[in-house]
């Protein structure tokens, strides 16, 4: 259980870090009135970054077979939820464009920006998933093979 926990924990992370990088890019292509990098107040380089962390978090939560690594599932889980939490922010604060007045946020922009933050909080909740069975096995004094 704690393998397979550990596997979609790994999966969900792996691929909302890999459409985090790319959905900015898919946003501007569903809607290309303005660049949604820059809309959002978040550069490519803070996605880069962001990238980055939960990968170095990935890798550590399949390494690690100690029980008492929470964590990589706790690093996982926080740039997740700050990504949405941004997200969300902005989407609800008016942006006035000068001339153009204020703007708000398509929807399909939002459907197209919100499965990466989504699918890396899913990755944390599978991810405390396996510490917590890892912790649980090691109590009763099982040690899986590996």
């Amino acid at each position: 259980m704690a393998d397979r926990a550990a596997i979609a924990a790994f999966v969900l992370s792996l691929l909302g870090a890999a459409y985090q990088m790319i959905a900015y890019g898919l946003a501007y292509l569903v809607d290309n009135r303005y660049n949604y990098n820059y809309y959002f107040g978040i550069s490519g380089v803070w996605i880069f970054i962001a990238t980055v962390v939960v990968f170095w978090a990935i890798s550590h939560l399949m390494d690690s077979r100690d029980p008492q690594r929470a964590a990589w599932p706790a690093i996982i889980m926080a740039m997740g939820a700050a990504n949405l939490g941004n997200m969300i922010i902005q989407w609800i604060t008016p942006v006035y464009f000068g001339f153009l007045g204020s703007q708000t946020v398509p929807a399909d922009v939002i459907v197209t920006l919100t499965p990466a933050p989504v699918l890396l909080i899913a990755g944390g909740i599978f991810g405390f998933v396996a510490v917590q069975h890892q912790r649980k096995i090691s109590s009763l004094g099982i040690h899986p093979s590996n």
